[in-house]
């Protein structure tokens, strides 16, 4: 009877050992893409044009004059403040980063959808950089609520073009990746600090961004429109990943061939990888296995890539780098 107590409480405790760490590896941050993967930091200080990326989706184009940011999101609350409280721009990691990139001011801001990992420091970005903010209804109220005047505010719905210097940015109406966790609108101005789910997407879009002959879409959510992109040529897109490792074979070989293959880009940037619940003044690690399956993305969408003689590179956090110079050759 003895002997059999032990044996029972030896299966016990393994079977607890054992969950711990499956909760554990769930939990964990797996390996980062590696460094041989990564675009180089420029080291021209005022070349043609420059990309910066500040994770998730926030990103930066910049040539001498002028600056266009698409989504804003600096703050990067974390997992307590986003699953049980509230979350607001905070002020010294948005002049952190700003001053990190070396940002002043900014033409247009652009946001993708209205959920906080993509709108959360639109306003306060703006306000800091004098920067006119472009979005959906429900960006609107974000950007009310942030205090920023109406006359500062434009809205899109698909199709409009908007220009800054040498940047000719076009929206495109999109959809938001599978199982949209808020969906809606917002209804009334957002004045932070608010909860995460008041975030609503408000309408999702994605943006061409025109340079001197160089042809960049910013596609910062893992859907599509059928058809969205027919006629429309790319060099580079900056491609969302989240949520794709879950997303059947199929699917991705659609929103493969609807953005990378009717654009016929040669350069594809994976974005909304990165562990956003981090602060930006680290390294970028992929978000947690219980979140994301970030690695089985990567795998899914690499065959697709070689199958179409594309390149596949991520960005270093924050530095600039040269878009052109980076571009492979046309084969």
């Amino acid at each position: 009877m003895r002997r059999r107590l032990k044996s029972l409480l030896l299966v016990l405790v393994t079977l607890m050992l054992g969950g711990a760490g499956w909760i554990a590896w769930q939990l964990g941050n797996p390996a980062a893409p590696p460094v041989s993967q990564q675009l180089p930091v420029s080291l021209s200080p005022s070349p043609a044009l420059h990309a910066q990326f500040f994770g998730a989706t926030t990103l930066l184009l910049r040539d001498r004059d002028h600056a266009v940011m698409i989504d804003a999101l600096l703050s990067r609350p974390g997992m307590r403040d986003v699953l049980f409280g509230t979350i607001g721009p905070d002020a010294a990691r948005i002049d952190s980063a700003l001053t990190r990139g070396k940002v002043r001011n900014i033409d247009l801001l652009f946001v993708t959808h209205s959920h906080y990992d993509h709108s959360l420091d639109a306003a306060a970005i703006a306000r800091r950089t004098g920067a006119i903010v472009i979005g959906s209804p429900s960006t609107r109220q974000i950007a009310l609520g942030g205090g920023i005047p109406a006359d500062r505010i434009r809205l899109v719905e698909g199709g409009e073009r908007f220009d800054a210097g040498s940047f000719h940015v076009t929206a495109f109406r999109s959809l938001h990746s599978p199982g949209d966790r808020v969906p809606g609108a917002i209804a009334g101005p957002i004045r932070p600090p608010a909860k995460a789910q008041d975030y609503k997407n408000g309408g999702t879009y994605a943006y061409l961004v025109e340079h001197e002959g160089l042809r960049i879409l910013v596609h910062a959510s893992a859907n599509y429109v059928p058809g969205m992109y027919r006629g429309v040529k790319a060099d580079v897109v900056f491609l969302a990943i989240g949520g794709l490792g879950a997303q059947p074979a199929d699917f991705i070989e659609r929103y493969w061939r609807e953005t990378v293959g009717a654009t016929g880009a040669r350069l594809v940037i994976p974005t909304h990888w990165d562990d956003f619940l981090r602060p930006l003044d680290g390294p970028f690690v992929p978000l947690p296995r219980l979140m994301d399956d970030v690695p089985a993305a990567i795998a899914k969408i690499e065959p697709l890539a070689k199958r179409g003689g594309v390149t596949i590179r991520t960005m270093p956090p924050v530095a600039p780098v040269d878009i052109a110079a980076a571009l492979p050759p046309r084969r």
